[in-house]
């Protein structure tokens, strides 16, 4: 049996910025975005992290 994740960052605004291919909503790559279905939990939550640290990447550079 497996294991419902129950994690997202997606906050319900989708749409890729052209230069990064991360979305402005929840900071996830296409890649991320399409894989997410698919992942553990261990490692949604180090996308999690990276997640985090580029909203504060983000956040420091402007």
């Amino acid at each position: 049996m497996s294991k419902i994740k129950i994690i997202s960052p997606c906050i319900g605004v989708c749409k890729l910025d052209i230069d990064s291919n991360i979305c402005v909503g929840c900071l996830r790559t296409a890649d991320e975005i399409a894989n997410w279905p698919q992942l553990d939990n261990e490692k949604a939550m180090k996308i999690m992290k990276q997640i985090k640290d580029r909203y504060i990447t983000e956040k420091t550079s402007n």
